[in-house]
């Protein structure tokens, strides 16, 4: 067993984040551990835990992030000195690594983003914006409305002299909008080799 990290519960209790084998897989455990009364105690751990299959965990993630966009959705929540806290929603770590290991680029590009059901983009539904930032895992996506998290996009733009189209799925979005609109994170999906020749012609330019 190695314990990997705490939170604060309660006045008397953390959740501690523990590495464990269990019938020889790995797993995460979330564990209620109360605080010592005095220096010379250990922690004590409690009865209350989960334990979460290491191959499940993306899954949890998916699962938190929808949580949150509910919450962000549904207005403020109250902290504990009772004033309303709404944070920008943002991934989880690990929807966002694919596009951060590749070189970005700053950009200017007018996009239009038109959302899928089913794979099948809606007709005539296209939101303009702005691409600011590019690399050929994924984009910062400015527009005018606010789409939530995991939302599948049909991207269409000018890269210098080439059309550029392919899909993303949307891996963060801001809470608010600032004066240019709310900022997506996108995450390219199954991008041809047009579409990516396409971003590295963009990204040698710069």
């Amino acid at each position: 067993m190695k314990k990997l990290d705490k939170i604060r519960r309660n006045d008397s209790e953390n959740i501690c984040v523990l590495l464990r084998d269990v019938q020889g897989a790995p797993h995460v455990e979330l564990r209620v551990y109360r605080r010592p009364e005095s220096p010379d105690e250990d922690p004590r751990p409690g009865p209350e835990a989960i334990s979460i299959p290491v191959n499940a965990l993306q899954d949890l993630l998916r699962m938190l992030a929808q949580a949150q966009e509910r919450l962000t959705q549904d207005g403020p929540v109250q902290t504990k000195d009772g004033n309303p806290d709404i944070r920008p929603t943002v991934s989880p770590r690990g929807f966002r690594s694919d596009a951060r290991q590749e070189p970005r680029v700053p950009v200017k590009l007018s996009v239009g983003c038109r959302p899928m059901n089913a794979g099948v983009p809606h007709p005539g539904s296209a939101v303009f914006g702005e691409v600011k930032d590019l690399s050929i895992g994924g984009a910062q996506v400015w527009l005018p409305e606010r789409f939530s998290l995991f939302s599948k996009m049909e991207v269409l733009m000018r890269i210098g002299d080439l059309d550029f189209q392919g899909r993303a799925e949307v891996v963060g979005a801001e809470a608010h909008p600032t004066g240019e609109g709310y900022r997506h994170s996108m995450r390219w999906q199954g991008l041809s080799n047009h579409a990516k020749a396409t971003i590295s012609q963009a990204i040698a330019r710069r």
